[in-house]
């Protein structure tokens, strides 16, 4: 017997059925019973529980019962501990979590975080619980509710149980685990927070007509304006009044929760001037995130007169990235925003209210609000320059086009397998990449194989496509157009990028892509299908991933699709300056000097999760990011021997 499982067994703590080594115990029956997993009153329960890093340190409690754990101030990026043998699996058949009963012995505020996982990353769940100073909770993973990235954990063979903290450089926290429990039933998710659900309202109805409202919950009239509904009837109109009082203003809001509002682009009020003398009303909406842009009345309204109030999610103003080169040049200055604005910081999909306001706060006002609806802009007829040339004066030329018009896809600037260092339950297929129509599809099924389609290779649950121009094809600044279409499928990640490329060629991949010294990973776009197919993100990347990791853009990138719902983004990338268009639009641009200024190369791909997400639904799929096209130009002045074709090796 090895002498891990001799401390393990000799302490009591596999206590039968709940931990074993593998095959040595049936499974227990299905009860929804919570029992422990292993007894942490026992002497020297600290020992069960090994560090992270160095600057952790676990002790048995004062009191006999639980281990406390204490964590120095320093660089770790997870500090806590881990209970783990590699003889031992923990068989929690037939219970739906574990959980961790915590308390924050330290001064200052905890987030602690309990994982559960299989071996060889094959699931893996977590939960976390917020904590004050001396406060105690609940932290719980259920197995049905898998992490970013993983398949559901087998509550049979559990290999591993952590408990961790967040990156803390400055001060001292600590914390006690008194009890580490199973229980539930197999299959239980974890419970939705109903102060976080989405609804999405049916036909983009917010209100009126036959949409349901609950004036008691949806209603809030603030600093003396008023609001209600006649008999509280559903479909008759909302009578808002304002005494000119300064700061009134109106919220209509979701019973609880969000509206669901990424598949819409703009919001309508209809209103009715019931005063006596002409007045306006301005719109906005509340999001989780931040407002929206204003919607604001071309001329104050007769008496009597109605009116369609639009609320547009695209702002009117370009973002602009925030840039202080000093700033730039500090270590612990890891990433830069846009400036604050009305709609910079939207969340379409975290809608928590629409905002009315009357315009001239001096004067007494009333109005009727007649219906609240969701919808689309017209379609905006596409500038003529517009996958023509760049949206900029200069001398420029074309350097790359696929239209992806054939049957095959083009090998001689195209390779379809690259490493996944993002989910490993997904591999990359040449099958997953489909042709038709003048169009090119990254197509994501759930299908058994192997990355890269190499039976030697790592087996997956899903396949999806790649591309990219890794060898085959690169160019430092220019023009980048794309036409697609985004899924909709839940937990949909699709992106258009660009990635450095330099050095000589027997440099190892990592290093001649790496975003140091120059180098810089530019998204063109990148979407969430949590948001809808309109919203994506813009940005860059630099200083690698690591330690020195910086970052720059906009998560918040509203894009009008053309009549076909396709999205037409293109970068601008110049020295010292990128900007982004969409619909041949201006969204918004950086300036700076670390601007990246090495040669890079083109990335299509579609995979699961990202940073916000929902859970992958395999019912849904398969699911399509669908490219028309590519093309790229080069300004003369700036072109270098090193752009375009590269010689295969």
């Amino acid at each position: 017997m090895k002498p891990a499982i001799f401390f393990f067994l000799s302490l009591g703590l596999l206590a039968m059925p709940l931990a074993r080594a593998e095959n040595s115990m049936p499974s227990p029956t299905v009860e929804s019973v919570v029992r422990p997993v292993m007894n942490l009153s026992v002497q020297e329960a600290e020992r069960l529980a090994e560090p992270t890093h160095a600057q952790v340190t676990v002790t048995r409690a004062a009191s006999g019962v639980g281990i406390d754990v204490a964590i120095e101030a320093g660089p770790a990026g997870f500090p806590g501990v881990h209970f783990t043998s590699p003889e031992v699996v923990y068989d929690l058949s037939g219970t739906g979590y574990v959980e961790a009963r915590i308390v924050n012995t330290g001064e200052h505020i905890i987030s602690a975080t309990l994982r559960i996982d299989n071996a060889g990353g094959k699931g893996s769940s977590a939960g976390s619980v917020y904590l004050k100073p001396g406060e105690s909770g609940t932290a719980r993973a259920y197995h049905a509710s898998p992490r970013k990235g993983s398949g559901p954990v087998d509550p049979a063979a559990i290999s591993r149980i952590l408990l961790f903290l967040g990156k803390n450089e400055k001060v001292a926290r600590s914390f006690r685990i008194e009890a580490i429990n199973a229980g539930g039933r197999p299959g239980d998710q974890a419970p939705t927070n109903p102060d976080l659900i989405r609804v999405k309202p049916r036909a983009g109805a917010l209100f009126g007509g036959t949409a349901p409202f609950n004036a008691e919950k949806q209603l809030l009239a603030r600093a003396g304006a008023g609001a209600e509904i006649a008999d509280n009837i559903a479909g008759k109109p909302i009578a808002v009044a304002f005494t000119g009082q300064p700061a009134q203003n109106v919220l209509i809001r979701p019973v609880r929760g969000f509206w669901d509002l990424g598949h819409f682009l703009q919001v309508t009020v209809r209103v009715k001037n019931t005063g006596s003398a002409p007045a306006a009303l301005t719109a906005q909406l509340t999001s989780r995130g931040g407002v929206s842009d204003l919607g604001i009345l071309d001329k104050p309204l007769a008496p009597g007169a109605t009116v369609d109030l639009v609320i547009p999610f695209i702002p009117k103003t370009p973002f602009e990235i925030i840039s202080d080169p000093e700033q730039e040049q500090l270590e612990h200055k890891k990433s830069w925003g846009v400036k604050e604005a009305p709609g910079s910081r939207f969340t379409s999909h975290q809608t928590t209210g629409v905002l009315l306001q009357s315009d001239n706060a001096a004067k007494p006002a009333s109005f009727q609000i007649i219906a609240i609806t969701a919808g689309m802009p017209a379609p905006v007829p596409a500038p003529a320059w517009l996958g023509q040339r760049p949206p900029v004066a200069g001398d420029w030329v074309k350097t790359f086009e696929d239209n992806f018009d054939g049957s095959t896809l083009n090998t001689a600037v195209w390779n379809t397998y690259a490493d996944n260092w993002w989910d490993k339950r997904v591999g990359f297929s040449k099958d997953n990449i489909l042709f038709g129509g003048g169009f090119a599809r990254l197509r994501i099924e759930k299908r058994d194989g192997f990355h890269n389609d190499d039976p030697n290779g790592r087996p997956t649950q899903f396949a999806t496509g790649w591309l990219d121009s890794y060898g085959k094809w690169t160019q430092r600044y220019g023009y980048y157009e794309v036409r697609v279409k985004l899924p909709t499928a839940p937990s949909m990640f699709p992106a258009f990028w660009l990635m450095p490329e330099r050095g000589p060629s027997d440099w190892p991949k990592h290093r001649r892509t790496d975003t140091k010294d120059g180098g810089m990973e530019f998204d063109v776009f990148e979407g969430q299908s949590m948001w809808g197919p309109y919203r994506t993100t813009f940005g860059a990347h630099w200083d690698s991933y690591v330690k020195y990791h910086k970052s720059a853009g906009t998560s918040f990138h509203y894009n009008l699709p053309d009549k076909d719902g396709f999205l037409t983004i293109g970068m601008l990338w110049t020295p010292g300056h990128i900007s982004v268009y969409s619909q041949g639009r201006k969204g918004g641009s950086w300036d700076s000097p670390r601007v990246g200024s090495v040669q890079s190369y083109l990335i299509f791909d579609l995979l699961p999760g990202g940073f916000e997400y929902d859970p992958l639904d395999p019912a849904t799929l398969p699911a399509d990011l669908v490219i028309d096209y590519v093309r790229v130009w080069q300004r003369k002045d700036l072109a270098t021997p090193d752009d375009g074709p590269k010689s295969l090796k």
